[in-house]
């Protein structure tokens, strides 16, 4: 359902913002989504699922499964795990953005 760019962008965007880099997170996003979500909200909501105490994010790892309608990156840790869920994508300029993000397991 999702091409092989759009699973390495959701892939990258979760690396970035485990990295910490939200201004590189927000920057894969869509005009559309950053304009709902600027680089302050997004640091917060990632912030509210993964902790800054949570320890070391691994693995950071794709499930890929053909019925979902959405890109789920899991976000292992010591005592259990979080996902980034995907849910759209848009291209802008040729590139390929995040349209639509939701933090945190269904």
């Amino acid at each position: 359902m999702f091409d092989p760019t759009q699973k390495t962008l959701a892939l990258d965007f979760a690396r970035a913002l485990v990295r910490g880099d939200y201004p590189a997170a927000h920057a894969m996003c869509s005009r559309r989504l950053q304009a709902r979500l600027d680089i302050t909200a997004l640091r917060e909501q990632f912030e509210r699922m993964i902790p800054l105490d949570w320890g070391p994010v691994d693995p950071i790892e794709l499930e890929d499964r053909d019925e979902w309608p959405f890109v789920y990156v899991v976000l292992g840790g010591d005592v259990y795990s979080e996902a980034i869920i995907i849910e759209s994508f848009t291209l802008e300029d040729g590139q390929a953005r995040i349209d639509a993000v939701e933090f945190g397991r269904p």
